[in-house]
């Protein structure tokens, strides 16, 4: 009986190899090569998983100071990052285009009221109710950054060229309506349009009532003259916004709203 087990136990572990240096130094690179592998499918899962991964074999491989496997322990440059340098483009709000509306108003000795803004973006508008004694008028104003036709291509009556490339186009006085409601509230206007090299401009229009539609007029003649108008647009207050790089329709928008 003690015979055949002590067969069977010889037989069983005849060859089972010892636990040498040598065995144990091929456990260990059979182990680095295992984690190379693990470490080539993670690297799609993010730039993290591969740095982690590097530093666990570039130890493993400064504990065995194996040659062979010195080229896995090779750092990984981290790239750089350069702050942006770029300028954001210039923009301007509905609120600062008032601020500007009502310093030039003011500076003509005028009495403001119903101040109004819309827009943002491409575009900001506003507009004060003006009163010089003689009747109280709407003025408003548009600056855009661009998109819209020039008013004067092709040129006609009302366009003067300025010294800096922009034109300047100056409407006659026209009804705001085309029915039988112009003479019940007989508001008229006129306006002016500043249209600049790169496509940006500035309108300014003057009511002679207190309101665009719907209230009747106040004077016969809108508040602010042609001259008066294009002197506001020339003004160097205005802010505008970056340019606008959608091409303008083929039919030019002279009104401001």
């Amino acid at each position: 009986m003690n015979t055949q087990l002590t067969d069977l136990m010889n037989r069983a572990t005849e060859n089972i190899e010892p636990v040498t240096a040598d065995l144990l130094e091929r456990s260990v690179a059979q182990g680095l090569r295992q984690r190379r592998r693990r470490t080539a499918l993670l690297t799609a899962s993010g730039a993290g998983a591969v740095l982690a991964t590097a530093a666990l074999i570039g130890g493993g491989i400064q504990l065995l100071s194996s040659p062979a496997d010195a080229g896995v322990a090779a750092p990984l440059t981290k790239p750089s990052v350069k702050a942006s340098t770029k300028t954001p483009p210039a923009t301007v709000t509905p609120k600062e285009t008032l601020a500007t509306l009502r310093s030039l108003l003011l500076a003509r000795g005028l009495t403001l009221s119903k101040p109004e803004t819309w827009g943002g973006g491409d575009f900001a508008g506003a507009a004060y109710v003006v009163d010089d004694g003689k009747g109280a008028a709407r003025v408003d104003v548009m600056v855009s950054g661009g998109g819209e036709g020039n008013p004067c291509v092709p040129v006609r009556s009302g366009c003067t060229t300025l010294a800096d490339g922009s034109v300047l186009y100056a409407s006659p006085v026209s009804p705001e309506y085309s029915d039988g409601r112009q003479k019940q509230y007989g508001v008229v206007s006129r306006y002016v349009t500043l249209y600049r090299a790169d496509g940006r401009n500035i309108n300014l229009t003057s009511y002679n009532g207190p309101a665009e539609k719907g209230q009747p007029h106040t004077r016969s003649h809108p508040i602010l003259s042609a001259a008066e108008l294009s002197d506001l647009a020339k003004s160097k207050s205005w802010k505008l916004p970056a340019v606008h790089t959608i091409k303008p329709s083929s039919k030019p928008s002279l009104k401001t709203k």
